[in-house]
């Protein structure tokens, strides 16, 4: 859930320690390995089951999304009016199921039909397009009126409210939907079967704020002149009534056009979708994520919104209209209550050594200088000769009388390396062999 919120381009960036990327949460609840094993091998539907309906293309995610379906219908009630729209889950994958949506701010993906309570967005009802399918449930619709029809038999005999847009909208489905108790409203476009012809040869002489409409068998069809004509359905408003809509000039000046009321139902109704999938939208980044990964997001993100939308019936408002926390505040607040008081625990890695280290820097306490019998006096210090060298090499024109470093002579030697080294008054050659690992620096 919090994925969606705190975006990282890979997983491995969410348990990052630099100063730019660090987010201790996701480290101390699960480690890195442990949580891509659970999302590697997540699994809805065991696919050695020879009883799998292979012929769904959803199969794999079928019990998860009935699952959630059930439990939308089962904890809220919605108010009357509905919103029914189209949907894209982010998704570029090789699958038949991918369309391409230019109208869409996401263009790729796979294509979801979402019926949504018009004040909140609460999803109550979710269809995921797989393509076109054999049985209908109204032969006399086609499949765009089919689909509505299956998504709003969940509400049927409520006299509920559906607004929906110009791509589902015809004459027959509202005749349809009105049998079924359910009342419509919305854009038509005019090539729709039965839609009434006279009302296109009265364009021409229409002027803005102008309106018109002819009624047949409880379905009305309204024509109303802004710019251009525009025409609606409805099966529940009173054509009488009228409302004023600012619209500005050429010139800069605003006036007030006369409008129907199913123009500013429409408009005010008509959000419900767009407004839970603007909330609910995905981290596009991981585009090497397989589609039904990505539908497993889109359903935890859709169950996390309507639990949002249920949890602001109960909690008080700070003013009329305006809520006390925003959607991701409720999504940390709930994954906060989710992990509790469980902490992974924190496993130091032994870190890998690169290259074997130096005698002479192990078990310091066991060096001691000692004077062997061969010792002639004569041996050269290694601390000073490494130094005198590197002065030599860093300045090749210096005299050897001018080196800073003299090539003391010593008869001590270390107990455990065996190299001779000086321990004069004012010497630091014995701690700096044992301590550094550039002890010529």
């Amino acid at each position: 859930m919090e994925y969606g919120i705190v975006k990282r381009g890979l997983e491995m960036y969410f348990r990052r320690t630099g100063f730019l990327f660090d987010t201790p949460g996701y480290r101390a609840v699960f480690t890195r390995d442990r949580f891509l094993a659970i999302w590697k091998f997540i699994h809805y539907v065991d696919d050695r089951n020879p009883l799998a309906d292979k012929t769904d293309k959803l199969y794999n995610v079928r019990p998860l999304l009935d699952q959630l379906i059930d439990k939308f219908h089962t904890y809220y009630v919605p108010h009357q009016q509905m919103s029914l729209d189209e949907g894209m889950i982010p998704a570029k994958n090789r699958t038949a199921m991918k369309h391409c949506i230019q109208s869409k701010p996401v263009k790729w993906g796979i294509k979801s039909f979402l019926l949504c309570e018009s004040q909140t967005g609460y999803i109550y009802n979710i269809e995921v397009y797989t393509g076109k399918t054999a049985g209908q449930l109204v032969p006399q619709l086609c499949a765009t009126g089919n689909l509505v029809m299956k998504l709003t038999s969940c509400i049927a005999g409520q006299n509920y409210q559906l607004f929906m847009d110009g791509f589902y909208n015809s004459p027959d489905l509202s005749r349809h939907l009105l049998k079924m108790n359910i009342e419509t409203c919305g854009p038509v476009q005019v090539n729709r079967k039965d839609f009434p012809r006279q009302l296109i040869r009265q364009q021409k002489e229409m002027k803005r704020g102008d309106y018109d409409y002819l009624s047949c068998s409880g379905v009305t069809v309204v024509v109303w002149c802004d710019r251009a004509p525009l025409y609606f359905i409805t099966t529940f408003h009173n054509l009488s009534v009228v409302t004023f809509v600012n619209r500005r000039n050429k010139d800069g000046s605003v006036v007030q056009v006369s409008c129907p009321q199913v123009v500013t139902d429409y408009t005010k109704e008509i959000g419900g979708c767009d407004r839970n999938d603007q909330l609910t939208k995905l981290c596009r980044s991981r585009k090497r994520y397989r589609w039904p990964r990505r539908l497993i997001m889109n359903c935890i993100l859709w169950s996390c919104y309507n639990a949002y939308v249920i949890r602001g019936h109960f909690k008080p408002h700070k003013t009329q209209g305006k809520r006390q926390n925003t959607f991701y505040d409720f999504v940390d607040e709930l994954c906060m209550s989710l992990i509790g008081d469980v902490r992974s625990p924190a496993v130091q890695r032994q870190r890998s050594v690169q290259g074997s280290v130096e005698t002479r820097l192990l078990n310091v306490g066991d060096h001691h200088p000692e004077r062997p019998d061969e010792a002639t006096g004569n041996n050269r210090c290694a601390v000073c000769r490494e130094k005198a060298k590197r002065f030599q090499l860093a300045n090749p024109r210096a005299v050897p009388k001018g080196n800073p470093f003299k090539k003391s002579r010593t008869a001590f030697r270390c107990s455990s390396c065996l190299t001779y080294l000086c321990i004069r008054q004012g010497s630091s050659c014995w701690r700096d062999y044992h301590t550094k690992t550039e002890y010529w620096s």
